[in-house]
């Protein structure tokens, strides 16, 4: 698996409303309407990174879930880093956004 570039990254990223490239990590935060909508987002996610064997870093608060991700064994950014962060902003627009 090949880490990307920072231009790699930053190009993959204007796809990504809301997401952030720090501290060598693909960010992003959602503030959903109850705890169990939260929950329920985070199994959902759980579920297709055991599929895909790619796990992110989740972050639960209440009403507000983040998610980290990157690949661990090349200390960076790869495709499949963009494959579950896209997976994760097309399951949140399609389940919690308005008029989707």
């Amino acid at each position: 698996m090949d880490k990307l570039s920072i231009k790699e990254i930053k190009a993959n990223l204007e796809s990504l409303e809301g997401w952030r490239f720090d501290s060598d990590q693909l960010k992003t935060s959602y503030k959903l309407n109850s705890f169990m909508e939260v929950m329920s987002f985070a199994n959902l996610i759980s579920d297709k990174s055991e599929k895909i064997n790619h796990h992110p870093k989740i972050i639960i608060d209440y009403k507000i879930i983040e998610f980290n991700i990157m690949t661990h064994d090349i200390s960076g950014i790869s495709r499949l880093d963009f494959q579950l962060a896209n997976f994760i902003h097309e399951t949140y627009i399609e389940l919690f956004t308005p008029n989707s």
